[in-house]
């Protein structure tokens, strides 16, 4: 224990120490089964995660924590707060940041969603999505045989939706910060301008994309005309002048400014599917979040289109069957109510979710003590009767997908969650020239036909059709939690596509209903089912612990789970943020 806590000491002393002011405490008790109470067995088997992971992927503050997928985003979110910033410039600066940090998986081209809360004054959601362009038709995506065009949407300049996550960002900061424009904006044009050493995710991501790459693309992220590799300095100098203009314009840089120029400059190759009238007509909208009361507890989620309310669905049907007699008891019984729960999830999410701006999506039934009722009144006939659909063939899993999260929480409970993406990784695989802005593909997100699943292996219905002005379904959740006496309790969100939801519904389960630490919440081995294919995905550390034998009418498939978790919980007077450890971010705070 000592060699631990010496690390945990060099750890604080030389990469937080100039970052904080205050106590950095980090946690170093592994998981004892005697110390925790199971309301039931548990479904995972127990392990234990090593202490240096430990170290650098939990935290505990007192003041304030953000836990985000990469350190200088989480340090960018600090240096706000020290100059006096509150959670909204925190996730402002983070969220600016985490664009120039991970262009593979979220960007100024991009979009997102947030929901934020605070005590004394209220609470709010945020859409900020990618929205479908006038020429974004659903005839446009069809080839002449009136089959669809899954490589156009898929990729390209065609797959590309109208950004929001400036003029979403801006909107919140300005509504609820408290520093200027030019404090938050200082950490991301730093790292834009001086560059940051190329990670391994990032260099993989880079080599894999880079024969679909544009030119001006490839010279921004290559070195001799060859992918930038691991350790080299990225530097983004268009971006950093991008920043420059968002700076001096805000808003209006978005709206009718050079950067809007130069993207409809680009587009003049390309039909002018985005116009300048796309980005004038864009709006942000504010919204009130999804409220439900579940587990004990009262969640506060991204309504539609945003998957919120098919999560709560899925954390209703699970504790309605946790009520049940007639299912198995043990790790039988819990697999099946949990992958139970998600397949309706799923089920609902693929007919009926959409943008509620163009299809009515029942959110109120949803979540109804009737309709949970009656849907574990058939799965309940199911398991009793044995009468099972006929398993599918299985699946090969599909590659890593790239999505970001920023979770921020004070001590006075002041919350911000927010997801925010480019969609697929590296998005549509463009760049336009001048910019530095790498170009979305959430096209993708729209059903592009019936039958027709998007790059996540999700078919949608004609309420996801694809229409001018539309925003797609997404499987972004996140998603604020207040305890019994209405503190905040917990703040979370992941990327990975489909898996968003069930990931998070995995946390909230071990964290809630099986009382274990927060990171051995994030960390243990995942399940996941998302209706369409039939298969029920688990992660390889569940070989051997899963009874397989004595669920025949599931289709197994174990494969590495791709959604990741960022999450700040309040314990007493402290504040522990996890951060993933399958990724590279870490938590900070004071």
């Amino acid at each position: 224990m000592i060699g631990t806590k010496r690390r945990a000491f060099l750890f604080c002393f030389f990469f937080l120490l100039p970052l904080l002011v205050g106590s950095c405490e980090t946690i170093h008790t592994l998981f004892d089964p005697k110390e925790r109470s199971f309301v039931s067995e548990p479904i995972f088997p127990q392990v234990q995660g090593s202490v240096e992971k430990r170290d650098r992927y939990e935290l505990v503050g007192r003041e304030f924590m953000i836990a985000t997928d990469h350190p200088l985003a989480s340090q960018a979110g600090v240096e706000v707060w020290k100059k006096g910033g509150n959670v909204v410039d925190v996730f402002s600066a983070a969220s600016f940041a985490i664009s120039v940090l991970r262009p593979h998986s979220t960007g100024l081209f991009g979009g997102g969603f947030a929901v934020l809360y605070f005590p004394k004054k209220g609470k709010w959601a945020y859409d900020f999505r990618e929205r479908s362009p006038k020429k974004g038709t659903a005839s446009f995506y069809l080839k002449p045989d009136g089959s669809a065009n899954s490589e156009k949407i898929l990729k390209g300049p065609y797959s590309v939706a109208v950004p929001g996550n400036v003029q979403g960002i801006l909107k919140i900061q300005k509504q609820h910060g408290k520093l200027p424009l030019e404090e938050v904006l200082a950490p991301a044009m730093r790292y834009a301008k001086n560059g940051f050493s190329v990670y391994a995710d990032l260099a993989n991501a880079v080599t894999k994309v880079w024969p679909n790459m544009n030119p001006e693309m490839q010279k921004v992220f290559g070195i001799d005309n060859r992918p930038i590799r691991e350790g080299e300095l990225l530097v983004q100098e268009d971006l950093f002048q991008t920043f420059t203009r968002i700076l001096d314009q805000e808003e209006k840089e978005w709206i009718d400014g050079e950067t809007v120029k130069l993207v409809s400059q680009y587009y003049e190759g390309y039909d002018g599917f985005i116009s300048e009238a796309d980005w004038k007509e864009y709006q942000v909208k504010q919204l009130d979040p999804l409220v439900s009361s579940v587990w004990g507890h009262q969640i506060l989620t991204m309504p539609p289109p945003s998957s919120g309310v098919h999560l709560v669905t899925m954390m209703h049907l699970y504790a309605e069957m946790m009520k049940r007699k007639s299912f198995p008891k043990g790790i039988v019984g819990e697999s099946i109510q949990i992958t139970e729960a998600m397949r309706v999830a799923f089920r609902d999410r693929a007919v009926l979710g959409g943008d509620p701006k163009f299809t009515e999506i029942p959110v109120t039934k949803l979540n109804s003590q009737a309709y949970i009722q009656e849907e574990v009144n058939q799965i309940e006939k199911k398991v009793v009767s044995g009468s099972w659909q006929e398993i599918q063939k299985p699946v090969e899993p599909k590659d890593s997908y790239n999505t970001t999260h920023i979770s921020v929480l004070d001590k006075e409970g002041n919350a911000v969650s927010s997801t925010q993406s480019i969609n697929g990784i590296f998005g549509a695989g463009q760049m336009v020239p001048g910019t530095g802005l790498v170009l979305n593909n959430t096209m993708d997100d729209f059903s592009i036909a019936p039958g027709i699943p998007n790059l996540y292996g999700l078919v949608g219905s004609k309420a996801n059709a694809i229409a001018p002005g539309k925003t797609p379904l997404s499987s972004m959740s996140p998603s604020i939690l207040l305890d019994p006496n209405g503190n905040t309790k917990l703040v979370i969100g992941a990327p990975g596509g489909s898996q968003i939801p069930t990931s998070i519904f995995n946390t909230l389960y071990h964290y809630l209903i099986q009382k274990r630490s927060l990171y051995e919440s994030v960390s243990f081995p995942r399940i996941h089912h998302q209706y369409n294919p039939d298969t029920l995905f688990l992660d390889p550390e569940l070989k051997g612990y899963f009874p397989e034998s004595e669920l025949p009418f599931y289709q197994v498939q174990y494969g590495r789970h791709r959604a990741k978790v960022f999450v700040v919980s309040k314990e007493g007077d402290k504040l522990i943020g996890v951060s993933d450890p399958k990724g590279e971010g870490v938590p900070l705070g004071f």
